[in-house]
């Protein structure tokens, strides 16, 4: 009987332990499925939720620098408002899966018409000109700009968490979205020149598939250019959410009436589209403000002397790059201007003591000073000019600059990417 009762046990561990493996290695549907065919599965799942969350996100996420912050990210289901989701559960991993979807879906080059952000990526010259496999290797590198763009979303989780174990209604609000901000930046500084690069043209797709989607909309508005500037900063704050939202409503609540002008006319029904046109106005305003040299101030202190100061503009911009911590509402740099800051400068020609550039070529040292020559082969034979009729024509190149270069760089060098 003991043996019997031992074996049984036995059976039960082994048993378990399989369905823990199973449960790591199925998508989310397939193991809530699982867990609903009886109540032994869906006590044993749901006793190593967390486990079975962390092992999946590990497998789906192995760069640890990218993982959620505290086990927990911040949804983005079509609502009006992005909530914090409990760390480690099945709502964290049905989060990270509906952005994996929504990404392939936004860089789907087999979708006819072109999706938004491939019809942009196909208007970059050099981009356009590429082999088809060098193409998916480009579009892949940009999935990983949305993850990336998504990870800097769910920083803000790194200060709110804590912030909401302290009571956030004693938080000061301003407080809180200065260290959010200083948190994003901080991450971004530390990102290798490619990620840098493909944030940067991330959100300049993103600008132009805005643009296009707006049509006249965008030229009969008088702010339609900052608004798209706006948009493009919001895409690093809100990441993938802020380009499904504009360029992708297919999902999600339906709200009536006919929603904001910021809006892509085909996302006004859309609640994640106007959550996201909440966080362009946002922008926009911290543009204005920014420009201006304004100082933000809390309405509060400022009842009865306006509801803010005017300041050297110089002044304010020196004191949001140097984090001038007496002053905690300045209007900061945006995130975009830091991943631009961020990129390393190109190496500059060296100069002279009157600060010419120094020629090393004796050629081109001719050519500057007017002197006339020849350029001859080993063998004598005049080079240096073609036979009238017989001039070659050049291959067509294509202006592009130091973060576009890089990233064809690694394109063309075939280089996998992972997340």
């Amino acid at each position: 009987m003991t043996t019997n009762s031992a074996t049984t046990t036995t059976t039960s561990l082994i048993n378990a332990d399989i369905t823990l493996l199973i449960a790591e290695q199925t998508d989310l549907p397939t193991l809530l499925a699982l867990a609903s065919t009886n109540k032994h599965l869906n006590g044993l799942i749901n006793t190593y939720e967390h486990s079975i969350i962390k092992s999946k996100i590990t497998t789906a996420i192995p760069n640890p620098l990218l993982q959620p912050p505290l086990g927990s990210v911040l949804s983005s289901h079509s609502s009006s408002t992005r909530q914090i989701l409990p760390p480690w559960s099945f709502q964290v991993a049905a989060e990270l899966e509906r952005r994996h979807a929504r990404t392939e879906a936004m860089f789907n080059i087999s979708t006819v018409p072109p999706t938004p952000l491939i019809s942009a990526m196909f208007r970059v010259p050099s981009f356009a000109a590429l082999p088809r496999q060098q193409f998916t290797q480009l579009v892949d590198l940009f999935k990983r700009a949305c993850c990336l763009a998504d990870h800097i979303c769910d920083l803000a989780l790194l200060v709110k968490i804590p912030a909401m174990a302290r009571e956030l209604s004693a938080v000061d609000p301003y407080v809180v979205q200065k260290a959010i901000h200083r948190t994003r930046q901080g991450f971004i500084k530390g990102l290798e020149p490619l990620d840098l690069a493909l944030l940067t043209h991330l959100a300049a797709l993103g600008g132009m598939a805005y643009a296009e989607e707006m049509g006249e909309l965008m030229s009969s508005d008088p702010e339609g250019l900052e608004r798209m500037v706006a948009f493009k900063e919001t895409i690093i704050r809100e990441g993938s959410a802020a380009l499904w939202g504009f360029l992708h409503p297919k999902e999600g609540e339906v709200i009536e009436g006919n929603g904001p002008p910021s809006l892509p006319p085909r996302a006004r029904g859309s609640g994640l589209g106007r959550y996201i046109a909440g966080k362009v106005e946002g922008v926009l305003r911290d543009l204005h403000a920014y420009e201006m040299g304004l100082k933000e101030r809390d309405h509060e202190e400022a009842e009865g002397e306006g509801e803010g100061e005017w300041a050297d503009k110089e002044g304010v911009r020196e004191g949001g790059w140097e984090d001038d911590d007496d002053d905690p509402f300045v209007v900061l740099h945006g995130l975009h201007q830091t991943i631009m800051g961020a990129f390393p400068k190109p190496i500059e020609e060296p100069k002279d003591d009157e600060g010419d550039a120094v020629i090393e070529d004796e050629s081109e040292q001719w050519e500057e000073e007017g002197v006339e020559y020849e350029e001859v082969d080993i063998e004598g034979e005049d080079v240096s000019s073609e036979e009238e009729g017989e001039i070659e024509e050049e291959e067509e190149v294509f202006p592009v600059e130091p973060r576009e270069q890089l990233i064809l760089e690694v394109v063309r060098s075939a280089v996998p990417c992972s997340v």
